[in-house]
């Protein structure tokens, strides 16, 4: 079975524009999450799965440095965006990982890969309970082939499992429990505004050294006393948010 990290990213942001390209620690933000993912121990394949606008050649170019498949689509429709990305590469389990989370945890990632791969009846697997913007989804192509059937309406095709979190009948759902000392959903580790702009560049200051990856549990022990620190982020609402992954 091929597991592909599909990660989706684009420049386009009411928010925050640009956010996928802004530097921390002098380097683009998508760079410091393609390091960390290509940590895996689990995933034969990286993908970042780009919309099809010319207003997103910026963002390819600067993929294109990077030794990873590059494939566009829709910009709006993301699930036919995944659906596109998956056939390319041949993926049998799809990771679905985002671009606006520099803190996006490898070993939480691996282990929801583990449990799809050696439980084959589950059809999708999330871990509950982490910080907003630490976690991935995992789910089967046979998955991903249901949704584009089921979900129709523009929300359900611009997030991408939004049907299956408000439908999960017709799926075997399984929820992880989160690693110790991870299991603190009030904490905000993505990103959307300035404001998370602002914790990251006090987060990746403080931890970040050429040629390594920062550690996400060191990263929520070092929050949790620094209650000064979370406070810079704490009042964004995230939209929508239908759980917990942004």
């Amino acid at each position: 079975m091929k597991k592909v990290v599909i990660l989706q990213a684009r420049i386009s942001s009411s928010r925050l524009p640009r956010r996928v390209l802004l530097e921390l620690a002098g380097r683009p933000i998508i760079h410091h999450i393609l390091d960390r993912l290509e940590t895996s121990k689990e995933a034969d394949e990286i993908c970042v799965a780009i919309p099809e606008v010319a207003a997103e050649d910026e963002l390819a170019k600067s993929l294109e440095k990077r030794d990873v498949r590059i494939v566009r689509g829709p910009e709006t429709d993301v699930l036919t965006r995944y659906t596109i990305a998956a056939y390319d590469t041949h993926a049998d389990i799809v990771i679905r990982a985002t671009a606006d989370n520099p803190l996006v945890d490898v070993g939480v990632m691996d282990a929801q890969i583990r449990h799809i791969t050696e439980n084959p009846d589950t059809d999708y697997v999330f871990t509950k309970g982490l910080p907003l913007g630490v976690s991935t989804e995992t789910f089967t192509r046979k998955t991903l082939d249901k949704l584009e059937y089921l979900a129709r309406t523009p929300l359900m095709r611009e997030h991408v499992t939004y049907y299956l979190v408000q439908n999960p009948a017709p799926f075997s759902v399984v929820h992880l429990e989160p690693p110790a000392g991870m299991g603190h959903p009030e904490l905000r580790l993505t990103l959307d505004t300035r404001e998370d702009f602002a914790l990251f560049q006090a987060i990746y200051g403080e931890f970040y050294a050429p040629g390594t990856v920062v550690n996400t549990k060191e990263v929520v022990s070092f929050l949790l006393d620094r209650p000064e620190l979370v406070k810079i982020n704490s009042k964004v609402i995230q939209v929508p948010n239908p759980y917990a992954l942004a």
